[in-house]
C-alpha cells in the first residue's frame, strides 16, 4: 500500500535529519559558544524542547475532540460511544496549550529584545525539525483520506476514516504552514552556515522523499496499464494481480500517489531548492540520484536481457518455451527502466546546466568512471561465471543447473561488456583531449581495479596451491582437483582478462603523464579581461597555475554574452604555460578564448 511505503520513507527521513542535527550540534561546540550571548544554551534547550512537548499535546487533543465529534454524526449507536478521547482531547488541551503559549511567547520575547537570537541553533533546529515532522504526518493523513475515499467496502466506516485522515492532515498542514512562514520570514535575517545547513538538510530529504512517492506511484500506475494491455494480448485474466479491480485499484493509488508527491517535489524542490545559496549540498543530492537511477536502469536492462535468455535456451527442457511466457516479468522491468531513466536524465541535464565548464567536467569524471567500473563489476562476474559453466559441464553431467547458470553467465556479460564499452570509449576520448590525463578520478579507477583484482587473485592462487599440494600428498591430483578449484580458477580467468588490459593502459599514461608534469612552469604576469560573474572561473585558474593573476573588468557592450562555461580550465592554463612571453593577456570570445604573449617592453616612437 503506498501509504505505507510513503510513511515509511518519510519517518526514516525524519529520523536522518534528527539524528545528522544532533551531530551537528555536538561538533559546533566553538560556535555555539559565540553566539549565545543573550542566555546560556540550557535555557534555550529547555525553552524550545517545552514548547515542541506542548504543541504536540495540543494538537494531539484538539484532533482527539474533533474525531470523537465526527464519530459520532457520523453513527447511529449514540449510546455505546466511548467518552475516553473526550477526556483526554480536553486533558491535553488544558495542559497542553498553556504550556506551548506561555513558552513561545517567552522565546519571541527574547527575540525581540535582541535579535541576535535568530541565530541560535537551537531555534533553527527546532523550527526545521518541526517542519518535517508536520509536513510527514500531513502528507500521510492525506494520502490515507484519498485512499479511503476511493476505496472498498464498509461505505459508513470508510467515510469515518476518510473524514477522520482529513482532519488530521488538514492540521499537521496547518501547523507546517504556520513554521514554514516562520522559518521564510526569518530566512533574510539569517545567513549563518548553521542555518544553510539546516535548510538543505529540510529541503533536499523531503524533494527525496517526493521522488519515492512518485517513483512508487508512477511503478503502480505503468504497470497496472501493461499488466492490463498483457491480460488483453494474451487473453489471459487468471493470473494474480491482473484482474480488473486489482488494475484498478492500482491505477487509483497510483494517481493518488502521483498528485501528492507532484505537489511536495514542485514546491520543495523547484520552487525552493533553486532559490537556495547553497549549491555544493544540491550537488552532492544530484550525482547521487543520478548514480542511483543509471544503475538501477542498468539492472532492470540485465533483467529483460535474462528473460530473453531464458525464452531462448530454456532452464527445463520439459517445460515449453511460450511468447506468454516471456512478458510474464517484462512489465515490472520496463517500469522500473522508464522511472529509472526519467529520474537519470532530469538530473543529469540538471547538473549540465552548471555555469562553469570545469565543475561539468569533475561531474563528467565522476559518471564516466563510476558506469565504467560498473561495467568492470558486471563484466567480471559474466566471465568467471561462463568460464565455470563450461568447466562444470566437462566434468559432471549438470545440464539443468548448467543452463541457467549460463544465462546468468551470458546476461552479465552482455550488460557488462556493453557498459564497460560504452563509458570507456567516452573516457578513453576524453583522455585523447587532454581532459582527464592524470585526474583522480580516472586514477582512482584503475587503482581500485587493481586492489580488488590483486586481492582476489591472491585469495584464489592460495586456494588452488593448496588443494593441488593436498592432491598430490593424497596421491590424487588431477580430475578432482580440478574439481574443487573450479570456482578459483574461474576468478583468475576473469582476472586475466580485465586486469592485464587495464594495467597496460595504466602504465603507457603514468609515463606520459610524468613526462607532462615534469616540464617546470615559469610563473608570469597573466592579465584577463572578464566579468565579474567570472570570479569562480578564475579562482580555479589561479588554482591550475599555482599562482595569482591579474583580471581586469571588461565594460565593452555585448561582452556580457561571453560565457566561461565551456572554458577547460586546464587547456588556457597550458596555453599560457607554452605561449613565448613572459607577460600573457587572455581575452574572452563568444565560442571560446584567446590567449596571447607580449615581452612588456614599450616599442620606440619611429
Amino acid at each position: 500500500m503506498i501509504s505505507q511505503i510513503v510513511f515509511i520513507s518519510l519517518w526514516y527521513v525524519t529520523f536522518s535529519y534528527f539524528i545528522i542535527c544532533l551531530y551537528k550540534l555536538a561538533t559546533r561546540k566553538s560556535q555555539i559558544q559565540s553566539l549565545e550571548i543573550t542566555s546560556s544554551p540550557t535555557k534555550r534547550f529547555y525553552f524550545y524542547i517545552v514548547s515542541f512537548i506542548g504543541l504536540l499535546m495540543t494538537s494531539s487533543g484538539l484532533l482527539a475532540l474533533l474525531t470523537f465529534i465526527v464519530n459520532r454524526s457520523l453513527s447511529d449507536q449514540l449510546v455505546d460511544l466511548d467518552f475516553g478521547p473526550v477526556a483526554l482531547g480536553i486533558s491535553s488541551i488544558v495542559v497542553g496549550y498553556p504550556l506551548w503559549f506561555f513558552h513561545w511567547k517567552s522565546i519571541n520575547k527574547q527575540i525581540d529584545e535582541n535579535p541576535a537570537e535568530f541565530y541560535s541553533i537551537f531555534r533553527t533546529f527546532y523550527l526545521y525539525f518541526t517542519a518535517v515532522f508536520s509536513i510527514s504526518f500531513a502528507t500521510y493523513f492525506l494520502i490515507e483520506a484519498f485512499l479511503f475515499i476511493l476505496g472498498v467496502g464498509n461505505y459508513e466506516q470508510e467515510l469515518k476514516d476518510a473524514i477522520n485522515s482529513i482532519i488530521r492532515g488538514l492540521f499537521s498542514l496547518g501547523i507546517w504552514i504556520f513554521h514554514w512562514k516562520l522559518i521564510q520570514k526569518e530566512e533574510h535575517l539569517v545567513s549563518s552556515e548553521t542555518y544553510y545547513l539546516f535548510r538543505d538538510i529540510y529541503l533536499f530529504s523531503v524533494s527525496i522523499t517526493s521522488l519515492i512517492i512518485l517513483s512508487t506511484s508512477v511503478s503502480n500506475i505503468l504497470i497496472s496499464i501493461l499488466s492490463s494491455g498483457y491480460d488483453s494480448l494474451f487473453d489471459n485474466n487468471l493470473i494474480i494481480g491482473s484482474s480488473s479491480q486489482s488494475i484498478w485499484w492500482d491505477f487509483r493509488t497510483g494517481i493518488i500517489g502521483l498528485v501528492s508527491g507532484s505537489l511536495l517535489w514542485i514546491f520543495h524542490w523547484l520552487l525552493n531548492i533553486k532559490n537556495s545559496p547553497r549549491r555544493s549540498t544540491e550537488a552532492i543530492v544530484v550525482y547521487i540520484i543520478t548514480l542511483i537511477s543509471g544503475f538501477v536502469a542498468i539492472f532492470a536492462i540485465g533483467g529483460i536481457v535474462n528473460d530473453i535468455l531464458n525464452f531462448i535456451i530454456p532452464s527445463d527442457p520439459l517445460s515449453e518455451s511460450t511468447i506468454s511466457s516471456l512478458f510474464n516479468n517484462l512489465p515490472s522491468a520496463i517500469t522500473i527502466l522508464i522511472i529509472s531513466l526519467s529520474l537519470f536524465f532530469y538530473h543529469r541535464n540538471h547538473i549540465r546546466q552548471k555555469d562553469n565548464f570545469d565543475q561539468i567536467n569533475r561531474s563528467n569524471q565522476i559518471f564516466t568512471y563510476s558506469f565504467t567500473f560498473l561495467g568492470v563489476l558486471l563484466l567480471f562476474p559474466g566471465i568467471t561465471i561462463l568460464f565455470h559453466s563450461v568447466v562444470m559441464s566437462g566434468f559432471e553431467n549438470v545440464s539443468l543447473t548448467n543452463n541457467s547458470t549460463l544465462i546468468t553467465g551470458i546476461t552479465f556479460t552482455l550488460v557488462g561488456s556493453f557498459t564497460w564499452y560504452f563509458n570507456w570509449r567516452h573516457a578513453q576520448s576524453r583522455t585523447e583531449n587532454g581532459l582527464d590525463l592524470g585526474s583522480s578520478s580516472r586514477r582512482a579507477y584503475f587503482l581500485t581495479i587493481f586492489g580488488i583484482g590483486v586481492v582476489l587473485f591472491a585469495v584464489s592462487a592460495l586456494t588452488i596451491l593448496f588443494f593441488s599440494i593436498l592432491h598430490i600428498l593424497e596421491l590424487k591430483f588431477g580430475v578432482e582437483t580440478i574439481k574443487s578449484t573450479r570456482i578459483f580458477i574461474s576468478i583468475i580467468v576473469g582476472i586475466a582478462v580485465i586486469l592485464p588490459f587495464h594495467y597496460k593502459v595504466y602504465r603507457n599514461e603514468k609515463n606520459s603523464y610524468k613526462k607532462h608534469s615534469s616540464k617546470q612552469s615559469v610563473k608570469k604576469n597573466v592579465t584577463i579581461l572578464c566579468q565579474i560573474k567570472d570570479s569562480e572561473f578564475l579562482k580555479q585558474l589561479q588554482s591550475e597555475l599555482g599562482y595569482s593573476i591579474n583580471a581586469v573588468e571588461w565594460t565593452d557592450a555585448g561582452v556580457e554574452n561571453f560565457s566561461t562555461k565551456y572554458l577547460s580550465v586546464q587547456k588556457i592554463s597550458e596555453a599560457i604555460n607554452n605561449s613565448n612571453g613572459y607577460n600573457v593577456i587572455v581575452v574572452f570570445e563568444e565560442n571560446g578564448a584567446k590567449v596571447f604573449s607580449h615581452s612588456g617592453k614599450n616599442i620606440k616612437k619611429i
